[in-house]
C-alpha cells in the first residue's frame, strides 16, 4: 500500500489514488464523490488540487491533492468497519507528518539530534543564500518604485536635488544641472531638456510671456516629472555605489 499522506510542497496531503486504494475503490468513483461535494466552491479550491501523472505506461490522467478537512468531507460519507479504520489511520497518519513538518521547520539551534541540526543548518544557509540573491535582484525594482512614490508632481530641479538628499543622496541645485547636462539630458547652454527626454515623459516646459521693460519676453520653465525624478534619482545612486 501506498503511503496514506505525504509532503507536497508546504502541505501535507493525500491524494485520490491512494483514497482509491485504501478503501478499495475505483478511481473514478473516488473523482466523481469529489466532484459531487457539496460543499462551497471556495472550500474545495482550497482543499482539492487537480493535478496531473502518468501511469506505468506513461499515460497521463488526472488526479486530486486532497487536504486534511477535504479528506475528512469527502470520506465522511463511507461506511463499515473497515472505512472507520481507515479513518482512523489517516488521521493518525496527518497528525504524524504535520508534526515531521514542523520539525523540518524547526530552526536548527532548537533541535536535540545533531545528525537532524546539522542538516537543518544547510538548509537555513541554503535559504538565506536563496532569499539574499532574490532582494539583489529586486533591489533595482524596489529603489525605482521608492523613487516614483517619492512625487506626484512635477518639480523643479532644485526640488529633486532635496528630493535626493532625502535619500542619502547629498547633491546642489547647481551640481544637479551640470549632471543633466554631462548626460546630455539637457543642453549644455541652457536650461532646456532634449526633445528626446521630454518624449521619454522625463521632463515638463511650461511657457510664459511676460513684460520687461516694455517689452514682451518670452521665458521657459522646466520641470522633472515623477517618472524623470525616478530616472534621475536612480542614476545618482548607481554613481554613488560604483
Amino acid at each position: 500500500m501506498n503511503q496514506l499522506v505525504f509532503i507536497e510542497g508546504d502541505q501535507v496531503v493525500t491524494d485520490s489514488l491512494t483514497v482509491a486504494e485504501v478503501f478499495g475503490k475505483r478511481h473514478d468513483h473516488v473523482l466523481r464523490d469529489i466532484k459531487n461535494l457539496d460543499s462551497s466552491k471556495e472550500f474545495n479550491l482550497h482543499n482539492f488540487g487537480e493535478v496531473e501523472y502518468k501511469d506505468n505506461r506513461n499515460r497521463t490522467y488526472k488526479k486530486y491533492l486532497i487536504k486534511r478537512d477535504g479528506l475528512t468531507f469527502l470520506v465522511f460519507g463511507y461506511t463499515g468497519a473497515k472505512a472507520a479504520l481507515f479513518k482512523e489511520k489517516y488521521i493518525s497518519e496527518f497528525n504524524r507528518m504535520e508534526n515531521e513538518l514542523q520539525k523540518l521547520k524547526q530552526p536548527s539551534y532548537m533541535i536535540d539530534d545533531p545528525v537532524s541540526r546539522a542538516k537543518r543548518w544547510i538548509t537555513e544557509q541554503e535559504e538565506r543564500q536563496q532569499l539574499e540573491q532574490t532582494l539583489r535582484l529586486q533591489e533595482p525594482l524596489v529603489s525605482f518604485a521608492e523613487s516614483c512614490m517619492a512625487s506626484e508632481k512635477s518639480l523643479l530641479v532644485r526640488e529633486v536635488a532635496k528630493l535626493a538628499s532625502k535619500q542619502g543622496i547629498v547633491i546642489g541645485e547647481r551640481q544637479l544641472f551640470q549632471k543633466l547636462r554631462d548626460w546630455k539630458m539637457i543642453f549644455s547652454n541652457k536650461n532646456e531638456p532634449y526633445q528626446e527626454y521630454v518624449n521619454r515623459g522625463y521632463f515638463e516646459v511650461a511657457q510664459g510671456v511676460r513684460e520687461v521693460s516694455g517689452k514682451s519676453k518670452t521665458w521657459l520653465t522646466m520641470k522633472i516629472t515623477p517618472k524623470g525624478q525616478a530616472y534621475i534619482i536612480n542614476k545618482l545612486k548607481k554613481q554613488q555605489a560604483s
